[in-house]
């Protein structure tokens, strides 16, 4: 999808990836109201971005948590294929029109990147990873982040879609 230009620092700068959770709309948190218009503008700043980098991006009003997603995440990353779950997700998510927070979407692609669909159905179910998306969150809070997605590098960070350049700048700042 829109990994590009982060998949070609992984490869030429031996960048390591360190996926967190971060929902934007929490379950079991209320959030404000948006502004009148808010919904009309992040739907077209998707298209926009999608013409503007070239990538096949669609708004999906299916999904509206993300928490089973990242709980399945955690589970993904513990067993080696946290890249791979993360692509199927966003995959799904924005091309797919399908819900991220339905459990048995999220295991048909648990098995699709070669986990043990079963093991992550029980996993999510039983709320294995919940502490660490907790912690996770405060993290999040804690340095500021109120977007996705967020680039931290050396202690810096940049949010939303990035070029090569602007990635590989946040590299060598110090």
């Amino acid at each position: 999808m829109g990994s590009a230009p982060l998949n070609q620092l992984v490869e030429e700068e031996n960048v390591e990836i360190e996926w967190r959770s971060f929902e934007l709309k929490p379950e079991g948190v209320e959030l404000p109201p948006k502004p009148e218009g808010y919904m009309e503008q992040a739907r077209a700043n998707v298209k926009r971005m999608s013409e503007q980098y070239g990538l096949d991006m669609k708004w999906n009003d299916k999904s509206s948590h993300s928490h089973f997603a990242h709980e399945g995440a955690k589970f993904a990353e513990q067993h080696g294929k946290a890249d791979a779950y993360h692509d199927a997700v966003f995959k799904a998510q924005f091309q797919e029109d399908r819900d991220i927070n339905d459990l048995a979407v999220l295991t048909a692609i648990a098995e699709a990147v070669g986990l043990d669909g079963s093991a992550f159905r029980r996993s999510v179910e039983n709320r294995e990873f919940e502490q660490a998306i907790l912690e996770d969150r405060q993290t999040a809070e804690q340095i500021g982040i109120t977007g996705v997605p967020c680039f931290i590098a050396n202690e810096q960070g940049i949010m939303g879609a990035q070029t090569y350049d602007s990635l590989a700048a946040l590299l060598k700042k110090k």
